[in-house]
């Protein structure tokens, strides 16, 4: 067929087909570019709902894994843990605390994944500004491993002061510091606890003494000695008397 022909064809062609083939062509790309939209946000959906920031793990710890979540991710729950009995001069000799006074600088929530079996914890970072005792530098950061749900209502029978603990808020804090000893093992896996955080809070009650918006707030029963503390700086005064 020549060309002269075929131009007289298409002229005897009507146009409303033309037009109506024209249409559906369109809707077809149309079509096909609103599923590639939809598989693609249904793509970013589920990296964003699957991916977790993981902490890098030594090969001390096995069969585990840990990672940073939101707040409300973590599981609520209320544990049962007692606290061991512990007398005063104890609690400051025990564990050889750190005794520092800081600004809570930051507040991460943790998911510790024991083998499918899931605990959680929060990393409190403060920012050093004296120390009373401890190998710890003015001006430094400390990144201490806590009971979960800190400053929320996720919490722990332990917990009942760490839970008043904010963002920004001071305070004399008494963490030990993690050895190579501090191993949890749980349901076939087990955390060098060292690879999450160099600190660590022995509880989230009596290691702690926080200035808050209500005044000062501390495990008063496990301070005799300092029940009639009122501000911050008496307990300052105190740590210093004692550890000079």
């Amino acid at each position: 067929m020549n060309g002269d022909r075929l131009t007289r064809l298409m002229g005897d062609v009507d146009d409303r087909f033309v037009e109506e083939s024209m249409e559906v062509e369109v809707k077809k790309r149309r079509h096909w570019r609103w599923m590639g939209g939809l598989i693609a946000a249904a793509a970013v959906t589920l990296f964003v709902v699957t991916f977790k920031e993981l902490i890098p793990l030594s090969d001390s710890s096995s069969n585990m894994s840990v990672a940073y979540i939101d707040e409300d991710d973590i599981d609520v729950r209320m544990s049962s843990a007692n606290l061991a009995e512990m007398s005063e001069d104890e609690l400051f000799s025990k564990w050889e605390p750190a005794v520092v006074r800081g600004v809570v600088q930051q507040i991460d929530h943790i998911e510790l994944d024991f083998n499918g079996q899931a605990e959680y914890q929060s990393i409190v970072t403060i920012s050093v500004t004296d120390v009373y005792r401890g190998e710890v530098e003015p001006g430094s950061e400390m990144k201490v491993l806590t009971v979960a749900g800190v400053g929320s209502e996720v919490l722990q029978s332990d917990a009942d002061v760490i839970s008043e603990l904010r963002l920004g808020m001071e305070g004399i804090f008494m963490p030990r510091r993690h050895d190579a000893s501090h191993i949890w093992s749980q349901n076939g896996a087990t955390l060098q606890v060292m690879d999450v955080s160099d600190y660590g809070f022995p509880d989230g009650e009596r290691y702690m003494f926080l200035n808050t918006d209500e005044g000062l707030v501390f495990s008063r029963d496990a301070y005799p000695s300092l029940r009639g503390a009122e501000t911050l700086d008496d307990i300052e005064a105190f740590m210093m008397e004692r550890f000079r």
